[in-house]
């Protein structure tokens, strides 16, 4: 069953026995720590760090997670020593406010990429108020990179059943939503041959010390081998401090993060000296990363070849009939369900008990609720959303 963060516990364990992900981790967290530390670990899931900090010999440790995960950290909790100086809380780190600041923040909070959900705003937040001067971050920085790649297996994820399936049908219309989408590229590590290029660096995500609410940079490779340009792959580095860290780099083992596949609308035969130039950027609108990938190839002579230039943005299908009841000008009726909600809103301000309002609840909508039990059900999500 999916959790607050869409992780179930078996992916907890799959994060913590990929040791070339968590060693690291543990390490920059056993440097860091000193007799009396105080520690904050954010988005602790079932708790490693937590424990291990105790261990470690961090005085106090705060573990924050919104997860139900935690419970399990603190079933856990009972049968691990030290752990009495575990302090849990439920909830987002963002919203809590600690009672002291921190001699250490540790959270890994990434997803394919860094930029993932709340995970900037969580780090920075957590330096800012909760970390005390002087204090370290794990981790201290991402550094990204990304490499012009021949991935025919990629390509065609993307390409079928859009530009060509077993079928004989033209479905081509939905080729620009797919090809203006980034996806978690295949766990196989690529061939050092199919990299037609060195890594370029596109940029870092410095956690220790500055704020970065996107990401921009202009790459440019000079192709080294023949092949057939499908994409870029594109990851992370993982920079833990002190000189520990990890890397993701698409011709190692996979970690438990992926590695991001950009594909291009078409792919290209390249050859020795063609140039890639690509505007690579991210930015956080409204709470959503849009990514963008603007290309363009030339030939050594300077001939152009081709260009290309893709975002997210564009992969975005337009619900009409909603962005019609946005409109400043529209007046809204409220349906059936939406009668429900405000009815038991309504009974809730009041300050009347769930069953008693879920009895009136079943008594004005028989055509939605069957039973008292059924409209009970409704009443609870709705106490558990509002309530």
């Amino acid at each position: 069953m999916p959790t607050y963060n869409d992780y179930s516990i078996e992916s907890y364990g799959a994060m913590i026995r990929d040791q070339r992900r968590t060693g690291p981790f543990v390490e920059a967290l056993r440097q860091a720590i000193q007799p009396g530390s105080v520690v904050l670990d954010i988005g602790t899931g079932t708790g490693i760090f937590a424990f291990l900090a105790c261990q470690f010999g961090a005085a106090r440790v705060y573990a924050i997670e919104p997860d139900p995960a935690i419970d399990v950290a603190q079933l856990s909790a009972k049968s691990i020593p030290g752990s009495e100086r575990i302090t849990w809380l439920r909830g987002l780190s963002t919203e809590i406010d600690l009672p002291e600041q921190v001699d250490v923040v540790v959270g890994d909070l990434h997803g394919v990429l860094p930029f993932f959900k709340g995970n900037l705003d969580s780090l920075s937040d957590a330096r800012k108020r909760h970390l005390k001067p002087g204090g370290r971050m794990i981790p201290a920085r991402d550094v990204l990179y990304a490499v012009p790649a021949q991935a025919p297996e990629e390509h065609a994820r993307v390409s079928n059943p859009w530009v060509s399936n077993d079928y004989g049908l033209d479905l081509s219309s939905g080729a620009p939503y797919v090809f203006n989408q980034w996806r978690r590229a295949r766990a196989e590590p690529a061939l050092p041959e199919n990299l037609l290029a060195a890594p370029r660096l596109w940029g870092e995500v410095p956690y220790a010390t500055a704020d970065i609410p996107g990401l921009e940079g202009r790459l440019s490779w000079i192709i080294e081998r023949p092949g057939i340009l499908h994409g870029l792959y594109v990851w992370f580095d993982g920079d833990l401090g002190n000189g520990i860290g990890y890397s993701n780099a698409p011709h190692l083992p996979e970690l438990v993060y992926g590695r991001a596949f950009f594909p291009l609308e078409r792919v290209l035969d390249v050859v020795p000296g063609d140039t890639l130039e690509t505007l690579l950027s991210v930015r956080n609108v409204k709470g959503d990363y849009v990514y963008r990938w603007k290309s363009r190839i030339t030939a050594a002579d300077g001939s152009h070849r081709a260009s290309f230039d893709q975002s997210t943005f564009k992969a975005t299908l337009i619900d009409k009939a909603s962005l019609h009841k946005a409109g400043a000008d529209y007046t809204p009726a409220l349906t059936l369900d939406g009668q429900i909600v405000h009815a038991a809103l309504q009974e809730m301000a009041k300050g009347r008990a769930l069953k008693a309002i879920a009895e009136s609840l079943a008594k004005s909508f028989p055509q939605k609720f069957a039973s008292t039990d059924l409209a009970l059900a409704e009443v609870a999500r709705l106490s558990q959303k509002y309530g």
